[in-house]
Protein backbone atom coordinates (compact mmCIF):
# COMPACT_ATOMS: atom_id res chain seq x y z
CA UNK A 1 0.00 0.00 0.00
CA UNK A 2 1.06 3.55 -0.46
CA UNK A 3 0.23 6.51 0.97
CA UNK A 4 -0.02 10.23 -0.86
CA UNK A 5 -0.51 13.41 1.58
CA UNK A 6 -0.65 16.67 0.45
CA UNK A 7 2.80 18.56 2.02
CA UNK A 8 2.88 22.10 4.04
CA UNK A 9 4.77 23.64 0.88
CA UNK A 10 1.78 22.68 -1.52
CA UNK A 11 -1.01 23.28 0.03
CA UNK A 12 0.40 26.30 1.76
CA UNK A 13 -0.49 28.68 -1.27
CA UNK A 14 -4.41 27.66 -0.67
CA UNK A 15 -3.81 28.54 3.40
CA UNK A 16 -2.49 32.10 2.09
CA UNK A 17 -5.15 32.77 -0.06
CA UNK A 18 -7.90 31.50 2.51
CA UNK A 19 -6.18 33.32 5.00
CA UNK A 20 -6.11 36.49 3.00
CA UNK A 21 -9.54 36.39 1.75
CA UNK A 22 -10.92 35.85 5.07
CA UNK A 23 -9.14 38.82 6.65
CA UNK A 24 -10.34 41.25 3.92
CA UNK A 25 -13.69 40.30 4.12
CA UNK A 26 -13.96 39.41 7.89
CA UNK A 27 -11.86 42.38 8.75
CA UNK A 28 -14.15 45.59 7.48
CA UNK A 29 -17.15 43.92 8.95
CA UNK A 30 -15.38 44.28 12.42
CA UNK A 31 -13.20 46.91 12.54
CA UNK A 32 -15.20 49.66 10.69
CA UNK A 33 -19.33 50.25 10.68
CA UNK A 34 -20.81 49.01 7.38
CA UNK A 35 -23.83 50.08 5.29
CA UNK A 36 -26.25 46.93 5.71
CA UNK A 37 -26.48 45.98 2.19
CA UNK A 38 -22.58 45.78 1.81
CA UNK A 39 -22.29 44.26 5.09
CA UNK A 40 -24.47 41.46 3.71
CA UNK A 41 -22.37 41.14 0.58
CA UNK A 42 -19.34 41.05 2.91
CA UNK A 43 -20.80 38.51 4.97
CA UNK A 44 -21.26 35.98 2.15
CA UNK A 45 -18.02 36.21 1.17
CA UNK A 46 -16.83 35.70 4.67
CA UNK A 47 -18.76 32.20 4.11
CA UNK A 48 -17.07 31.31 1.27
CA UNK A 49 -13.81 32.20 2.00
CA UNK A 50 -14.78 29.97 5.53
CA UNK A 51 -16.44 26.87 3.09
CA UNK A 52 -12.95 27.07 1.01
CA UNK A 53 -10.68 27.21 4.40
CA UNK A 54 -12.69 24.36 5.78
CA UNK A 55 -11.76 22.43 2.09
CA UNK A 56 -8.21 23.07 2.93
CA UNK A 57 -8.36 21.83 5.86
CA UNK A 58 -9.86 18.51 5.06
CA UNK A 59 -7.56 18.42 1.96
CA UNK A 60 -4.38 18.78 4.03
CA UNK A 61 -5.64 16.35 6.46
CA UNK A 62 -7.03 13.28 4.31
CA UNK A 63 -4.38 10.54 3.10
CA UNK A 64 -4.86 9.25 -0.27
CA UNK A 65 -4.19 4.97 -0.40
CA UNK A 66 -3.22 3.09 -3.11
CA UNK A 67 -3.30 -0.48 -3.44
CA UNK A 68 -3.90 -3.40 -6.24
CA UNK A 69 -7.39 -3.41 -5.18
CA UNK A 70 -8.55 -0.03 -4.20
CA UNK A 71 -7.92 3.51 -3.80
CA UNK A 72 -9.18 4.97 -0.20
CA UNK A 73 -9.49 8.62 0.92
CA UNK A 74 -8.53 8.45 4.55
CA UNK A 75 -9.01 11.12 7.03
CA UNK A 76 -12.45 13.56 7.69
CA UNK A 77 -14.78 12.06 4.93
CA UNK A 78 -13.27 8.75 4.49
CA UNK A 79 -14.02 7.00 1.35
CA UNK A 80 -13.33 3.82 -0.70
CA UNK A 81 -13.54 2.30 -4.08
CA UNK A 82 -12.26 -0.70 -5.38
CA UNK A 83 -10.22 -0.66 -9.23
CA UNK A 84 -12.86 -3.48 -9.94
CA UNK A 85 -15.69 -1.03 -9.08
CA UNK A 86 -14.68 1.53 -11.45
CA UNK A 87 -17.36 3.02 -13.33
CA UNK A 88 -16.17 6.73 -14.53
CA UNK A 89 -12.58 8.24 -14.62
CA UNK A 90 -11.83 11.96 -15.59
CA UNK A 91 -9.34 14.00 -15.75
CA UNK A 92 -9.99 17.69 -16.04
CA UNK A 93 -7.51 20.24 -16.42
CA UNK A 94 -8.65 23.81 -14.82
CA UNK A 95 -5.73 26.93 -16.96
CA UNK A 96 -5.84 30.05 -14.40
CA UNK A 97 -4.12 31.94 -17.76
CA UNK A 98 -6.23 32.60 -21.10
CA UNK A 99 -3.19 30.93 -23.03
CA UNK A 100 -3.60 27.64 -21.10
CA UNK A 101 0.05 27.79 -19.79
CA UNK A 102 -0.51 27.35 -15.81
CA UNK A 103 -3.15 25.21 -13.76
CA UNK A 104 -4.06 22.84 -12.38
CA UNK A 105 -5.62 19.09 -12.83
CA UNK A 106 -8.12 16.85 -11.34
CA UNK A 107 -8.86 13.15 -11.11
CA UNK A 108 -12.31 12.41 -10.71
CA UNK A 109 -12.75 8.62 -10.49
CA UNK A 110 -16.43 7.34 -9.80
CA UNK A 111 -17.70 4.19 -8.56
CA UNK A 112 -21.32 3.04 -6.55
CA UNK A 113 -21.93 4.85 -3.78
CA UNK A 114 -18.08 6.52 -3.94
CA UNK A 115 -16.66 10.05 -5.86
CA UNK A 116 -12.69 10.63 -5.44
CA UNK A 117 -11.62 13.57 -6.66
CA UNK A 118 -7.86 14.23 -6.22
CA UNK A 119 -5.78 17.55 -7.40
CA UNK A 120 -2.63 17.35 -8.90
CA UNK A 121 -1.02 19.26 -6.40
CA UNK A 122 -0.82 16.14 -4.72
CA UNK A 123 2.74 14.01 -4.30
CA UNK A 124 2.15 10.89 -6.70
CA UNK A 125 -0.42 12.33 -8.42
CA UNK A 126 0.87 10.99 -11.89
CA UNK A 127 1.35 7.73 -10.21
CA UNK A 128 -2.58 7.69 -9.14
CA UNK A 129 -3.45 8.79 -12.71
CA UNK A 130 -1.36 5.81 -14.29
CA UNK A 131 -2.95 3.11 -12.01
CA UNK A 132 -6.41 4.77 -12.63
CA UNK A 133 -5.99 4.58 -16.69
CA UNK A 134 -4.81 1.24 -16.54
CA UNK A 135 -7.82 0.40 -14.68
CA UNK A 136 -9.98 2.21 -16.63
CA UNK A 137 -8.19 0.32 -19.88
CA UNK A 138 -8.80 -3.80 -18.73
CA UNK A 139 -12.27 -2.77 -17.32
CA UNK A 140 -13.10 -1.27 -20.86
CA UNK A 141 -14.27 1.86 -19.98
CA UNK A 142 -15.10 4.63 -22.03
CA UNK A 143 -13.44 7.98 -21.11
CA UNK A 144 -13.83 11.34 -23.10
CA UNK A 145 -11.67 12.85 -25.59
CA UNK A 146 -10.66 15.54 -22.80
CA UNK A 147 -9.65 12.59 -20.73
CA UNK A 148 -7.50 11.07 -23.23
CA UNK A 149 -5.74 14.20 -23.70
CA UNK A 150 -5.30 14.93 -20.39
CA UNK A 151 -3.45 11.73 -20.14
CA UNK A 152 -0.98 12.17 -23.11
CA UNK A 153 0.01 15.51 -21.42
CA UNK A 154 0.93 14.30 -18.42
CA UNK A 155 2.80 11.27 -20.46
CA UNK A 156 0.50 8.32 -19.29
CA UNK A 157 -0.34 5.57 -22.02
CA UNK A 158 -3.43 3.84 -22.39
CA UNK A 159 -5.85 1.54 -24.32
CA UNK A 160 -8.73 3.63 -23.46
CA UNK A 161 -12.22 4.03 -26.20
CA UNK A 162 -13.17 7.66 -26.35
CA UNK A 163 -16.56 7.95 -25.40
CA UNK A 164 -17.68 10.05 -28.29
CA UNK A 165 -16.19 8.08 -31.42
CA UNK A 166 -15.75 4.89 -29.97
CA UNK A 167 -11.86 4.91 -31.46
CA UNK A 168 -9.02 3.48 -30.09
Amino acid sequence: MTQYRHSIRTIAPDYIRAGVGLALTAGPIIIVPIAEPLSWTLMFLVFLFAVYAANVVIRHASVIELNETSVSVCGPFSRSLRWQDLEEMRLQYFSTRRDGSHGWMQLVLKGPGAKIRIESTLGGFADIVERAARTASSEDLFVSSTTLGNLELLGVKTELFTSSNGSR
